[in-house]
């Protein structure tokens, strides 16, 4: 008897502790909460739709043939957002990425636009990290200007944008208890913020993830391989977080994020995405980078994007509507056959024109005359006297032993 009424408590318990865990994730669920989708062009299927005519009603008058309309119809259950976060402390947005996240299919694509991508502007600031914090700077908004000029590369308008802050990143990271990474090589720079991190498989803090993300000193491509190894990290965190199929601490790396960031979304959306990117498997998540040729204008390095595979890339990876994206949608600067060009009317066209770069010098070696060799000194010269005007030793007499060499790198 006593045995049976302590089982009835259990059970009566475990009732009760079931109903407040269901209540708790009911609850949970409710506060989540899908972003807003943007409005894009109108859907004009009501005009292909028109009902038939009442059969009292007079005849109609012709009208004119106005075509098909133009269709832009969304694709059910997808996102776009443009994530973009500062990496070396001006204000510039180093790192601008824009997302896909398909809510049905349970895939989710990434493409990174690097940040020396020329705009089509007329100002001495061509370069789309440039954009966020020369409207701040304004009196305007940074994340409408970076928004309104991603538009202009990618044809289409994003449903959602967070532009993250340093201090945020690796708060969000400790929150999610860090990331395993493989750091593939020794990275150290001490010339501005220090950055030190040892190669190897390893548990990465928020700081240290912060480091990884930031450095580009030692890359052979700078800012490009910078980006690689990024889509690496984020993919590394990815697969981590849905073999565990759950991201730890959601609602509060969420509230980090929303109360740091300049963003259209609540801590509720970001936590519902989140969740929604739990369910894509670790292969259906892909990290991409804008096909681009990098060249110099005015002796300053830029990125133009390649139109035709970026449109391909486009269409493929981030378009949300049905309707494909043309270079007639874009404002975009690209090269042909080492020509500037634009798919719209070229901005500035004299930056272009009178800033070409020249080619590098060429190379002539030096006359020298002989002279007798009963003139010929017995030993070599002073070593200032060895350097021709292109930096290189003239040919001379054997030289003294190695420590007394001029060497020129």
């Amino acid at each position: 008897m006593f045995k049976k009424k302590w089982l009835r408590l259990l059970a009566f318990l475990g009732g009760g502790l079931a109903a407040i865990a269901a209540g708790v994730l009911g609850a949970y669920f409710l506060w989540e909460k899908p972003p807003e989708t943007t409005a894009g062009n109108p859907v004009l299927t009501e005009l292909t739709q028109t009902a038939p005519p009442a059969a009292s009603a007079a005849p109609a008058a012709p009208t004119p043939d106005r075509g098909t309309p133009f269709r832009t119809e969304r694709q059910d259950g997808v996102y776009t957002i443009l994530l973009a976060g500062s990496d070396d402390g001006t204000g510039n947005t180093d790192t601008i990425m824009v997302a896909k996240l398909d809510t049905v299919r349970h895939t989710a694509n990434f493409v990174s636009i690097p940040r020396d991508t020329l705009i089509n502007v007329d100002s001495p600031i061509r370069k789309l990290n440039g954009v966020y914090w020369t409207a701040v700077y304004s009196g305007l908004s940074g994340s409408e200007a970076l928004r309104r000029h991603v538009k202009k590369l990618t044809g289409f308008d994003v449903d959602c944008y967070a532009i993250i802050e340093l201090d945020a990143f690796e708060r969000a990271v400790d929150a999610l208890g860090g990331v395993w990474y493989d750091v593939p090589q020794r990275m150290y720079y001490e010339d501005g913020p220090v950055i030190d991190l040892e190669p190897g498989w390893q548990l990465l803090d928020g700081e240290q993830a912060m480091w990884l993300c930031r450095y580009r000193s030692g890359y052979v491509n700078g800012d490009l391989d910078r980006i690689e190894v990024q889509h690496d990290f984020l993919k590394s965190a990815a697969d981590q977080f849905l073999q565990l199929g759950t991201i730890p601490n959601i609602p509060q790396v969420a509230a980090i994020l929303a109360e740091s960031m300049d963003t259209n979304l609540t801590a509720s959306n970001m936590a519902w995405l989140a969740r929604q990117l739990l369910r894509c498997r670790s292969e259906d998540v892909n990290f991409y980078t804008a096909p681009n040729t990098p060249a110099y204008v005015h002796d300053l390095s830029y990125t133009f994007l390649d139109l035709y595979n970026w449109i391909q890339m486009i269409n493929d990876c981030l378009n949300p509507t049905d309707q494909p994206v043309g270079e007639g949608q874009l404002d975009l600067v690209y090269l042909r056959g080492g020509e500037v060009c634009c798919t719209t009317s070229l901005q500035g066209v004299a930056y272009f024109t009178l800033g070409r770069r020249e080619s590098a010098p060429v190379y002539e070696e030096p006359e020298y005359e002989e002279e007798p060799a009963e003139e010929e000194p017995e030993t070599p010269p002073p070593p200032e006297s060895w350097i021709t005007e292109y930096g290189e030793a003239a040919s001379t007499p054997t030289p003294a032993p190695m420590d007394d060499w001029l060497i020129i790198q």
